[in-house]
């Protein structure tokens, strides 16, 4: 839960205030200031049951770890979940949702927006407002699946951009 996993669950909050978002992370102090602020409703102590009722989940952590928990999500998740990353690079990822077989709950992302900051302490819930967001969805992706994590991106105030994994890795 840092710079954009923050700034993600802080602009939910803002423009979503009834959604309930739980959070997970290896920094305790993070998920605890984030209950504290009233950005999240829980913490999640590990990958597990937390997670069976999202609607959506969002993997902020370094693009080397992100795979690492799809595995572990893979059987936890219900039908219509949709996970997403917002990692700078896709091919990793892509080539393990491919091998995983969960082209039909995930789809890719990575918000075009940063700060020369770290940390959740310094996100805001507008820092995605007016930044691209790349979706990056795998072949065979349900259409409906892409149209959500699009109105997602809007509802948070971003500009989503549609293209395939390769694409964003040779424009970013």
């Amino acid at each position: 839960l840092g710079l954009i996993g923050g700034s993600i669950a802080r602009a939910v909050r803002h423009f979503h205030p009834d959604t309930e978002i739980v959070v997970h992370s290896r920094t305790r102090a993070s998920v605890e200031q984030a209950v504290k602020d009233g950005v999240a409703d829980r913490i999640a102590e590990r990958i597990g049951p937390d997670f069976s009722d999202c609607s959506y989940i969002f993997l902020c952590a370094p693009v080397s770890s992100n795979a690492a928990y799809l595995e572990e999500l893979r059987t936890l998740i219900n039908p219509g979940c949709i996970i997403s990353d917002v990692g700078s690079t896709k091919g990793d990822i892509h080539a393990k949702v491919e091998a995983l077989d969960m082209e039909d709950c995930f789809i890719g992302g990575h918000p075009m927006a940063g700060s020369e900051k770290t940390g959740y302490e310094n996100s805001t819930d507008h820092l995605l407002e007016n930044a691209y967001y790349m979706i990056t969805p795998p072949e065979g992706a349900p259409k409906e699946n892409v149209e959500r994590l699009v109105a997602v991106a809007k509802a948070v105030s971003a500009i989503p951009m549609v293209l395939s994994c390769g694409e964003h890795d040779l424009a970013v």
